[in-house]
């Protein structure tokens, strides 16, 4: 029996993080962590450089996509679902499941909640633990509850956008051998445990601030492109 300590929910400067992926590395190594998924919102770029400069760290292929429900994490799979696909919610699970991925819910409570969809499309887990999340609290409380209506195993993850962050929360999985297609079926049967915490307080203030002014910028120029019509 194998327990490996992984974060599947990483960013990098291939998308809205701020770190590299070596420095990405650096950390989890520092942190004690076993294997991550570097999952950057539609984007291999991290994983496959990863691949290239470590092998003590299980690096397992990832990315994270804004469906219409909600964000999720794809797993396992070394290509990205065609444009159409990433949009509808329930045609993207259609699809990882048709190519044999893994589906994970992410930061379930940090927007609204589409339960009945998911509930009609289950995903495989769902991220019950974000160290992003402001409180801990009611937002670990609000995931769980979800999480329980939905009857999935639950996890952990940074959602770390600063290397810093890496590892801060994240998951225990538990193996019976070191091969990748274990450690898929293991989060589908449930031999999955969170843990850690939340990252400190300025690493989550400094992520949501981006965060929202972000939005705003792009809510402008979406404005702004209509205005211009």
């Amino acid at each position: 029996m194998v327990f490996l300590k992984i974060d599947v929910h990483i960013h990098t400067f291939y998308s809205d993080g701020r770190g590299t992926v070596r420095e990405v590395l650096k950390i989890a190594k520092l942190k004690g962590l076993n294997g991550l998924a570097i999952t950057d919102h539609n984007s291999l770029k991290g994983y496959f450089e990863a691949k290239l400069y470590d092998s003590s760290l299980l690096v397992i292929p990832g990315y994270e996509v804004d469906t219409d429900a909600g964000h999720v994490l794809v797993l396992g799979l070394e290509f990205l679902p065609s444009e159409t696909e990433r949009i509808c919610y329930e045609s993207l699970i259609e699809w990882v499941r048709r190519v044999n991925g893994l589906i994970i819910l992410a930061h379930p409570a940090a927007g609204r909640a589409s339960i009945n969809r998911w509930m009609h499309c289950k995903p495989d887990a769902i991220e019950v633990l974000n160290a992003l999340y402001p409180l801990y609290g009611y937002f670990v409380r609000r995931s769980l509850n979800i999480a329980s209506k939905l009857g999935i195993p639950m996890i952990g993850g940074s959602d770390a956008h600063y290397p810093q962050s890496v590892g801060d929360s994240y998951t225990i999985v538990k193996l019976d051998s070191l091969s990748f297609e274990d450690l898929i079926e293991a989060f589908k049967k449930g031999d999955v445990y969170f843990g850690g915490g939340l990252s400190p307080f300025p690493s989550r203030l400094k992520t949501g601030l981006e965060y929202i002014v972000s939005a705003v910028v792009g809510s402008v120029g979406e404005r702004s492109k209509y205005l211009r019509l």
